[in-house]
């Protein structure tokens, strides 16, 4: 009989290191995203990689503004959310360097939950 895999705290924990944002610095304008035959530059977007199959993603102003709540639930480890960088006011995020928080929620009986911080910059295109 085949046995599921343990689970490691230890493990989660150190997954949680593994999350980042992709582009990172977002320029106004990249290559890879689709384009548009509409007028403007088309939509901008970024990604939340490396995941937990169910978190939440805060994204503040350096200096604690909370700019956007986003709840991420997938099957998958491993995972990713997309963001349109719009603000929760529905403003076209400006440019500049803001923090991202994930909160993974308890990932073991008894803790009080497992968190991932780090930062994400907007910066205008070079063109």
């Amino acid at each position: 009989m085949a046995q599921a895999p343990a689970y490691s705290q230890a493990q989660a924990v150190q997954q949680l290191k593994n999350i980042a944002v992709v582009p990172n610095p977002y320029v106004g304008a990249a290559s890879w995203e689709p384009a548009t035959t509409s007028v403007g530059r088309g939509e901008r977007r970024i990604f939340f990689i490396h995941l937990p199959q169910q978190c939440t993603i805060r994204i503040y102003t350096i200096s604690g503004r909370l700019v956007q709540t986003m709840m991420h639930s997938s099957t998958l480890d491993n995972g990713q959310e997309s963001w349109n960088l719009v603000t929760r006011d529905g403003l076209d995020l400006a440019y500049g360097v803001y923090v991202f928080h994930v909160d993974a929620g308890p990932l073991a009986p008894g803790s009080t939950g497992s968190r991932s911080l780090s930062n994400l910059a907007m910066q205008e295109s070079d063109s």
